[in-house]
């Protein structure tokens, strides 16, 4: 084989290297972020073995970036520090988090100046409905959009007061939900009615829910005993209700600060 000829093989498989290469080496160099979930410090060392010598200690409950890991060692980096810790000593979890109440004592009615829009509406068929939040002391008011005045009667009103959180038809006794607060997550609550009562559960009020106005976090979750369901978001009020087979009574869809 001739010099030039094995020079272009040489040039050939040192270019066809740096492609091969290029995204596993990028991919390591990102990492994955991983927190040390130990009872204490863990030690960091300079090779994958309990023997090695120690290159300092990484904080318990602290965040490290993991390199690679391979036969139950971990090489992380730590601050400006590399080197090799138990994998069973990290957690994608994070212990720092603050955990989710799950009792609610309120807020669950609308801010103030909210622009709200359902579809389907709440008693409106499949059509939309768009409307202008207005609060006032401990209730909440929603006018709709299209004919909203100083003059115009709300449509729809929440309150809390008198230890109940409610949402119904404005100026009448018809509510879509009501319960006592506070409200804990897995309690029931017992709603009277005129001639009866039910328990509702209280299904959640820790969970994170995605309808087409946005992702929610901390979303109340009320549980009919007939299996149907009301999501409720703090700020917002109801996010959306569904029928025992999960299907969707009423949806929001768009939600915005007015000005």
């Amino acid at each position: 084989m001739s010099k030039l000829v094995l020079k272009s093989v040489i040039m050939f498989l040192l270019i066809g290297s740096i492609y091969i290469l290029a995204p596993q080496d990028a991919d390591a160099a990102k990492g994955t972020e991983m927190y040390v979930n130990a009872k204490n410090d863990i030690i960091l060392r300079v090779k994958p073995d309990q023997h090695a010598n120690r290159l300092g200690t990484v904080k318990n409950k602290s965040k490290v970036t993991v390199l690679s890991s391979s036969k139950g060692w971990s090489y992380i980096q730590a601050g400006n520090s590399k080197g090799y810790v138990y994998t069973s000593a990290l957690s994608k979890k994070n212990p720092n988090a603050v955990p989710a109440p799950t009792t609610v004592s309120g807020g669950l009615m609308p801010v103030n100046g909210l622009i709200l829009s359902y579809s389907p509406s709440f008693m409106e068929g499949d059509g939309k409905e768009t409307f202008k939040v207005k609060r006032e002391g401990s209730s909440a008011y929603l006018y709709s959009s299209d004919s909203y005045s100083s003059y115009d009667y709300p449509k729809y009103a929440y309150s809390e007061r008198d230890g109940y959180f409610r949402m119904g038809v404005s100026e009448s006794d018809f509510t879509f939900v009501e319960t006592p607060l506070p409200i804990k997550q897995g309690s029931y609550v017992t709603i009277y009615g005129m001639e009866s009562s039910y328990k509702v559960l209280i299904e959640s009020t820790t969970k994170t829910i995605k309808v087409k106005a946005g992702t929610f976090k901390n979303v109340v979750i009320l549980r009919f005993p007939n299996g149907a369901r009301e999501y409720l978001a703090k700020g917002v009020g109801i996010i959306k209700s569904t029928d025992n087979k999960g299907n969707i009574y009423t949806e929001l869809v768009a939600v915005k600060q007015g000005k």
